[in-house]
């Protein structure tokens, strides 16, 4: 979906995740300020985003350096829209299931684009957002990537290539999951793991890896 929002609006009114951090700067500070410039921003929620654990075996959500925790606390303290984005079938968390600071979320309005409808759900969603980001394409949102490189460890081609084969399990929303997990891996093997724990049938997992490894 961030490919089709950068076409719509264009590269400098969409900032995704962590991929404008420049390397060595404290992230808890730049994704504050980042958010802070944004007219809007979209939480993408699949089916196992909010029970998604990280590698102590905690939910990633409850740890205070998250990084969606952490840009949706920062968009909700300073008012600036939530819209929760349902993928895959998923449900709105409920408040009580949520951190003290994002309680806020269970009570945004959601919409939600299924897999069977995505492109036209895709494009009724932008013209829906149309409202928020109109007038803000001329605000620095995105630094200018050959200021900043991406830092990644893992190369764009093995990265399109997960994508690639993710979409096949859990549609077009592969390449948001894979492009922010390769934020946390350092090898390749690391990427296709982590990305496998998308993926919910333990048989479907297995043939994922099975084909990343050929």
């Amino acid at each position: 979906m961030s490919d089709d929002l950068i076409a719509r609006f264009g590269k400098a009114a969409v900032f995704m995740d962590v991929d404008a951090i420049q390397p060595g700067l404290d992230f808890r500070v730049q994704i504050w300020q980042n958010v802070g410039a944004c007219s809007v921003l979209l939480a993408l929620i699949g089916p196992s985003w909010l029970e998604c654990e990280s590698t102590l075996g905690s939910r990633r959500i409850d740890s205070t350096s998250d990084y969606v925790r952490l840009e949706i606390s920062a968009a909700l303290q300073r008012g600036i829209p939530v819209v929760p984005v349902l993928v895959r079938g998923a449900r709105m968390p409920k408040a009580d299931t949520l951190p003290d600071e994002l309680r806020d979320l269970a009570y945004r309005h959601s919409v939600e684009l299924s897999h069977a409808r995505w492109k036209s759900d895709v494009q009724l969603f932008m013209d829906a957002m149309a409202s928020h980001v109109q007038g803000s394409q001329t605000r620095p949102l995105t630094p200018d990537p050959a200021a900043h490189p991406s830092g990644l460890a893992v190369d764009e081609p093995a990265i399109q290539r997960v994508s690639h084969e993710l979409a096949c399990f859990i549609g077009p929303i592969a390449d948001v999951v894979v492009k922010r997990a390769a934020r946390r891996c350092s090898t390749f093997p690391e990427l296709c793991t982590l990305v496998s724990e998308e993926i919910e049938a333990g048989p479907e997992r297995a043939r994922f890896l099975a084909t990343c490894r050929r």
